[in-house]
């Protein structure tokens, strides 16, 4: 499959009850990208001049978008311009009553789909995943981030939230029954 310029991440996150919820984000806007562009490229220019690239990037990224922002003393402006949109465009596909379910990364964390320890990783994944979408050329975006994502178990993809829910195999939850099968009359 080709992928479009639209590229959007997929992360798988391993639920505590060995299930696997997925959170879906889209690229910030050239729009964002503009506003933000001084706090985003020193974060980006930060992970790799220390030596943190592909590898810890996206464990930090969030952490040194913060950091640069509060060395400009532009904190509280990234936090809800910047932050805030890697967030907005961000939902959570994990199964519900009636199969695969789709909610904002806000609902997930506040009603616990979503841990902290868990948001955390997202949230850095999510930030890395916006430096790199926006600071690397168009030519090589693609390639970086599929290497990148691929380090975290990550895919890109060209497909929006709902039609990526769409391309998931059918889940359904079924509940007990209470109905047991009757024991067998032949000896073990």
């Amino acid at each position: 499959m080709k992928i479009n310029k639209a590229l959007n991440l997929v992360i798988p996150i391993e639920s505590d009850d060995g299930g696997t919820i997925y959170v879906h984000s889209t690229s910030i806007s050239r729009a964002v990208f503009e506003q933000f562009f001084v706090v985003i490229s020193k974060a980006f220019s930060q992970i790799y001049n220390e030596g943190l690239g592909v590898t810890a990037g996206p464990r930090i990224a969030a952490m040194m978008v913060r950091k640069v922002a509060e060395d400009m003393g532009v904190k509280d402006d990234v936090e809800k311009g910047l932050i805030n949109e890697m967030k907005r465009l961000t939902n959570v596909v994990a199964p519900g009553e009636h199969g695969w379910e789709t909610l904002p990364l806000d609902e997930a964390v506040r009603t616990g789909r979503i841990s902290a320890d868990e948001m955390s990783e997202v949230e850095n994944a999510l930030a890395f995943f916006s430096l790199a979408s926006a600071m690397h050329r168009k030519a090589e975006k693609e390639a970086i981030l599929r290497g990148a994502v691929s380090l975290w178990g990550g895919q890109i993809t060209s497909l929006n939230s709902t039609e990526w829910l769409a391309s998931l195999p059918t889940l359904t939850v079924t509940a007990p029954s209470g109905v047991t099968s009757p024991a067998s009359s032949v000896p073990s």
